[in-house]
C-alpha cells in the first residue's frame, strides 16, 4: 500500500476491534482497543503485548512522572491509574470531576488535560444530539487527583496534545470540524481560544511535528491530513478503505507516522464487536515533537 506523498505504508497491528489513541512511549506504540477493553503495546517488528484489560471503553493514555499508566474511558467517564502489578484502579471519576465521556489525553509533568464529550452516548443518537456544545476539557494533577474543567462549551473536544514548551494546548473539536489553541497558564487553567484551521468533515485524533504542524485523523474520510501552525494544509497521506481516526508519531527518530485505522458501518459496531481496526505505519520527513515536560 503506498500513500499519496509516494511512501509505502505497512501495517502494524491487524486483529484489533477498534484502535485508538496511539502513544509512542519507552520504545513502544501503545494504544487502546476501545472494542477489545484492552490497552496493548507493540514493538515495530509487530511484536503485540496486552498489557491492561478488562475495561470498558478505554480510549486516552498518559504516564504520571513515577511512571504509572493513566487510562481515560469512555462509558463510565472514569480515569484509571496503573501502577507495576498492572492493575487498574479507579484514579479520578465523574463523582470527583463531574462530567461525562472522558476520551482523549495529552500529559505533562504531573498534570493531565482530558477531553470530554460532556454526554453519554445514546444508540442512534442524531447527528444535532452528538453536536451539542457540552464537551469539556479537563485538568487532572496527578500527585492529589483533584480534578477541574477548564473549558466548555464545546461539540464533542477529541484530540489533543500539548506543545513542547508546556505553553499551548492544541484541541481537535470534532463536530465543529476545526483545530483549536490554548494558551496554558501557570496553574493550567486555559485562555485566549484561537482556530487553527477548520475542515468540511470531523476530525479526531492528532500529533504535533517539530515544525509546529499537526496531523490529523480526518474520520469518515480515507485521509490523514497534515496542517501547518498557520492552518495551511501541507501534506495528505491516503489510506484506501479505511476511516482515519488517530495518528501518532514515533520510532527511533520520531519520523514514524502511526496511524489507528478502522472498518464499521456505524458507532454501535465498536461496542458490538462488530468494527475492524488496524494501526498502519509510514515514514515522513519531519519529526515528531518534543515531550512536554
Amino acid at each position: 500500500m503506498d500513500d499519496a506523498t509516494g511512501g509505502r505504508i505497512g501495517v502494524l497491528v491487524d486483529d484489533a476491534i477498534y484502535t485508538e489513541s496511539p502513544r509512542w512511549h519507552d520504545g513502544w506504540l501503545w494504544f487502546s482497543d476501545m472494542g477489545a477493553g484492552e490497552v496493548c503495546r507493540v514493538s515495530l517488528d509487530g511484536r503485540k503485548e496486552v498489557m491492561v484489560s478488562g475495561l470498558f471503553t478505554p480510549s486516552g493514555l498518559g504516564w504520571t512522572q513515577s511512571g504509572d499508566l493513566l487510562i481515560a474511558c469512555i462509558h463510565n467517564s472514569t480515569i484509571f491509574r496503573v501502577g507495576a502489578d498492572n492493575i487498574p484502579r479507579v484514579f479520578c471519576g465523574p463523582e470527583q470531576h463531574g462530567t461525562l465521556g472522558t476520551n482523549d489525553m495529552a500529559t505533562a509533568g504531573d498534570r493531565s488535560y482530558v477531553t470530554c464529550s460532556g454526554r453519554e452516548y445514546q444508540k442512534g443518537d442524531s447527528f444535532e444530539t452528538l453536536a451539542l456544545p457540552v464537551g469539556q476539557i479537563l485538568l487532572i494533577d496527578h500527585l492529589t487527583g483533584e480534578s477541574r474543567s477548564v473549558a466548555g462549551g464545546m461539540k464533542m473536544p477529541n484530540g489533543v496534545a500539548i506543545s513542547p514548551d508546556g505553553r499551548t494546548l492544541v484541541v481537535a473539536e470534532l463536530f465543529a470540524m476545526r483545530l483549536l489553541r490554548f494558551d496554558i497558564g501557570a496553574d493550567g487553567s486555559l485562555s485566549g481560544q484561537r482556530v487553527i484551521a477548520e475542515f468540511d468533515h470531523i476530525i479526531d485524533g492528532l500529533a504535533l511535528d517539530a515544525e509546529g504542524a499537526v496531523w490529523v485523523g480526518a474520520t469518515g474520510t480515507n485521509k490523514f491530513k497534515r496542517v501547518d501552525a498557520s492552518g495551511k494544509l501541507v501534506e495528505v497521506v491516503d489510506v484506501p478503505g479505511w476511516g482515519c481516526i488517530a495518528p501518532m508519531l514515533g520510532g527511533p527518530d520520531g519520523r514514524s507516522l502511526f496511524m489507528a485505522v478502522s472498518q464499521m458501518d456505524n458507532p454501535d459496531a465498536i461496542f458490538e464487536g462488530r468494527a475492524k481496526a488496524r494501526i498502519l505505519r509510514t515514514d515522513v520527513a519531519v519529526p515528531a515533537a518534543a515531550q512536554a515536560v
